[in-house]
């Protein structure tokens, strides 16, 4: 299963550290259904096979696997779309890993990186005719524009390695370089020829989707009454602090959050929280912190192209290992800074990003965990849902005790991803139209009319914007059943049995946190609640 990902996707290869992808391209051809389905049928009869006392490990392994493909399948049979969209091609065509670290001397991976740099104007040629006549507008404007940032992103690229190495001037990177600028724009352009359309699953393949991408089962009715639910107890916690701290609309309770810039830079900011976290964490002792390879803070890749500050793993098969990198911008624009970059939403991105979010996450699945919960982030459900809910937990465990804006942070945070979760199952359900759910999440959230009418065309498009939430109330009711409650002890061992799985499917995950407990007492819970 692992070769079948790296071979249809040679960046999560790379990424993973298995630098014999390097400078690979997948081939651009329509997905076969038969490989998927005779590889299907392999690890379900495995998963149905295991005895109910099976290792936990070998378990989660084949429930994973399983869900990789039921999702690949689901793209083609469900969704009808037997070629990725625009985002997925275009993820292949990334370059920054050649350069991120010192994974093999300098002139060995810019040869690779030449190859890749001089393949690129082919693929995308190829892959801009599998498009189709039509796109979900969501899938089509982000498409557009990840392609007009990279044709920008990789002539600065190669700028600055050749001002670094000025003898590389004398090779092809800038003439390639300059091709593949092209290549993108051409790749753009191709996406906006295509005819946006509402594409609209219904609700019968809506559930389809989510069994298929995670697992999930719960009726659909059920999962839009725990979001509206969640909207609803968002709002009110955040009308009350309003009212605790003089703001009558809440566009006046983000504009506290505005006043409080950075002092310094961000990156500095940043690193103090994070020392910080690691103090009042260790502090509260509900979670193991580990972190064998090591952090970075380094600037954003470029600055003309990114404004968000992102977590960037360590390949776990590297033979040289590398630090995570989180990529931090400091943005020229000073509403940057006032909207998402001031200190208390600074706060709570180090929460989500490293301590005890994705960072922590990340060095918690041991060495023994399969190479496909090691090395294959396909599901935001967990991943995500983790970073959220850790956001939750320490506000729960006094991170905003005497600092309400850390509070009023938190909650915003929450409800915007709250609102996209009841936004992507409302549209595709059928419940709401298209502008009535941008008007509602204009509202709630305190969006521009433009910026509410992207998020929902963007949500529709892009189910993983949906899993932070839904996989955030998962994880807050399997700590309900465990009767973990707010014991430091109970609740450090279902954090760490959570996290050690890895990148695995909701219902994985669920399965791997109820192996832990006897074999009676996991049946007996599993009867009683959904996946």
């Amino acid at each position: 299963m692992v070769d079948y990902v790296f071979d249809h996707y040679p960046q999560v290869a790379r990424r993973a550290g298995r630098h014999d992808f390097d400078g690979r391209l997948p081939e651009v051809a329509p997905d076969s259904l038969a490989e998927l389905d005779g590889l299907l049928g392999a690890v379900t009869g495995r998963l149905d096979a295991l005895p109910e006392d099976a290792d936990p490990e070998v378990r989660a392994d084949l429930g994973t696997a399983h869900r990789v493909l039921t999702d690949e399948r689901f793209r083609i049979t469900g969704a009808g779309r037997t070629h990725r969209g625009p985002d997925a091609w275009l993820a292949e065509t990334d370059l920054h890993i050649y350069l991120r670290g010192d994974y093999a001397p300098l002139d060995e991976r810019i040869g690779a990186l030449s190859r890749h740099l001089g393949a690129l104007p082919d693929f995308l040629a190829a892959t801009a005719r599998t498009l189709g006549r039509t796109l979900p507008a969501g899938e089509r404007i982000g498409g557009v524009e990840n392609a007009r940032a990279r044709a920008v992103s990789v002539r600065n690229m190669i700028s600055r390695l050749v001002a670094a190495r000025p003898e590389l001037a004398e090779g092809p990177l800038l003439e390639q370089a300059g091709r593949a600028s092209a290549a993108f724009t051409g790749f753009a352009d191709a996406v906006a020829a295509t005819q946006p359309v509402r594409a609209v699953l219904g609700p019968e393949l809506l559930a389809g989707y989510l069994e298929a991408a995670e697992g999930v089962d719960i009726p659909v009715d059920e999962l839009i009454a725990e979001a509206e639910a969640e909207v609803r107890d968002l709002t009110a916690r955040l009308d009350a602090l309003s009212a605790r701290l003089g703001a009558s609309t809440r566009q006046e309770l983000y504009g506290l959050l505005s006043a409080r810039l950075p002092e310094g830079s961000v990156t500095g900011t940043l690193a103090r929280i994070i020392d910080r976290l690691q103090k009042f964490w260790a502090e509260q002792d509900v979670v193991t912190a580990t972190g064998t390879q090591g952090l970075d803070i380094r600037p954003v890749r470029d600055l003309s192209t990114t404004a968000v500050v992102t977590f960037d793993t360590g390949g776990p098969l590297e033979k040289v290992p590398q630090p995570h990198v989180l990529h931090v911008p400091e943005p020229r624009d000073p509403a940057a800074l006032r909207d998402y970059l001031n200190e208390p939403m600074l706060e709570m991105i180090a929460v989500h990003e490293v301590m005890p979010g994705h960072y922590l996450h990340h060095e918690a699945t041991p060495a023994q965990a399969g190479l496909i919960r090691r090395c294959v982030p396909w599901f935001p459900g967990v991943t995500e849902g983790w970073a959220h809910y850790t956001e939750e937990l320490a506000i729960e465990r006094g991170l905003a005790e005497d600092r309400p804006l850390v509070e009023v942070a938190a909650l915003r945070f929450a409800l915007e991803a709250a609102t996209r979760l009841l936004v992507f199952l409302s549209v595709h359900s059928g419940r709401s139209k298209f502008g009535a759910a941008a008007a509602e999440a204009a509202t709630l959230c305190a969006w521009s009319p433009e910026r509410a009418g992207r998020e929902v065309l963007a949500t529709a498009s892009q189910p993983a914007r949906a899993m932070y939430t839904l996989g955030k109330l998962h994880i807050r009711r399997w700590r309900e059943l465990s009767g973990a409650g707010d014991s430091p002890t109970a609740l450090k061992a279902f954090h760490d049995r959570l996290v050690r799985c890895g990148s695995a499917p909701l219902s994985t995950v669920r399965r791997y946190c109820l192996d832990d407990r006897s074999t009676a007492s996991a049946s007996t819970i599993s009867e009683k609640e959904h996946p």
